[in-house]
């Protein structure tokens, strides 16, 4: 059965731990291209499966450290691993944000949670010329495998897809990517009074459910180029529990939000964040409609001064920045990427 599975948890809705589905398992493994005696460090132990196949392919010479921050996931992994005599393989119950120096350096390093930041210590921690293949998260939704390369105090990207991952728990928990609930801004009630046009927009189809898919290209394209953007949910109600799921552009200074939904554009205070997206959508179009795995994706120390170039976006967060790029070197700067747009972003609303 080609799927993943919940391996812990309270319900559908809540599982920390999951058995990634084989597929992809098997695509991330032929990615970190792991060879007969290295060294392998691994964020998430899960089942220890994973872990388990790794060590099989850098066979009795390598060795694969798996940390796991669930306690109760740590023991099903390490029961796992014993139960069938893996001797390569260490299941380390602790956060695996911070690694784990005591079997570095790496020749290769895997998350099997998705992150926002890419924590300090795998600077260090990784090998030059080792490989790092990690789940990057957005404030756009939808997550984004990146395989990356270590080159010196940075790392650049080999290879992206799009794909699906619980977030990471512990230090580097991200819970501010969490979509804004609308009721919940505290002037709500003002900026509703203030609805000025509902404008036709269908996103190439129709219907609630498939909105999140229909978007996911241009919802995450803005949120690494477009420091306005903002991720929004309705509350639940009794009728619909499935709260509607909104994205746009909160432009406070101007008194400007616009809300894209599944058939339309709401403005709402003045035209301008609803002018904005537009273009924004006409420069997308432009570019090709890029998603966030189109990017080519550099990463650096949050600390270092870069430069940035046409077509370039910078996003920084706490302990890393991430410069992003796309190939094409005919972007004009009145279509909206241009040298000047230097975003430097946090997830807080």
């Amino acid at each position: 059965m080609n799927r993943p599975l919940g391996l812990w948890g309270t319900d559908d809705s809540n599982v920390p731990s999951t058995i990634s589905q084989p597929g992809l398992v098997l695509r991330m493994l032929d990615m970190l291209q792991l060879q007969a005696g290295q060294r392998v460090f691994e964020l998430g132990a899960g089942s220890g499966w994973n872990a388990a196949l790794m060590g099989h392919i850098v066979g009795p010479t390598g060795h694969v450290y798996s940390t796991e921050i669930i306690p109760e996931v740590a023991e099903i992994a390490s029961e796992n691993i014993t139960a069938h005599k893996v001797e390569n393989v260490t299941i380390v119950m602790q956060d695996g944000g911070s690694g784990y120096l005591a079997g570095g350096p790496f020749d290769r390093v895997v998350f099997t949670a998705g992150t926002y930041d890419l924590p300090r210590h795998f600077y260090t921690q990784t090998k030059e010329g080792g490989l790092l293949l990690v789940v990057i998260k957005n404030q756009g939704g939808g997550d984004n495998l990146f395989l990356f390369k270590k080159m010196g105090d940075h790392f650049e990207s080999l290879d992206s897809l799009h794909c699906g991952f619980v977030p990471l728990v512990g230090q580097y928990a991200i819970p501010d990517l969490e979509p804004i609930c609308l009721e919940d801004i505290p002037d709500w009630k003002e900026i509703e009074r203030q609805l000025i046009a509902n404008r036709p927009f269908w996103w190439g189809g129709k219907g609630k459910e498939s909105f999140g898919w229909r978007t996911l290209g241009v919802r995450s394209y803005l949120a690494i180029t477009q420091p306005l953007f903002k991720a929004f949910v309705g509350k639940k109600t009794d009728g619909d529990p499935q709260p509607e799921h909104y994205f746009g552009l909160w432009n406070r200074a101007a008194n400007s939000l616009v809300l894209a939904r599944e058939t339309g554009l709401i403005s709402y205070g003045s035209t301008d964040a609803t002018d904005q997206l537009v273009s924004d959508l006409r420069a997308w179009v432009d570019i090709g409609m890029p998603s966030a795995t189109s990017f080519a994706l550099s990463v650096y120390p949050s600390d270092m001064q870069l430069p940035v170039g046409l077509g370039e976006w910078i996003t920084k967060h706490k302990e890393s920045q991430f410069v992003w790029s796309l190939p094409n070197r005919h972007i004009a700067p009145e279509a909206g990427v241009g040298q000047l747009q230097v975003h430097l972003k946090s997830p807080k609303p």
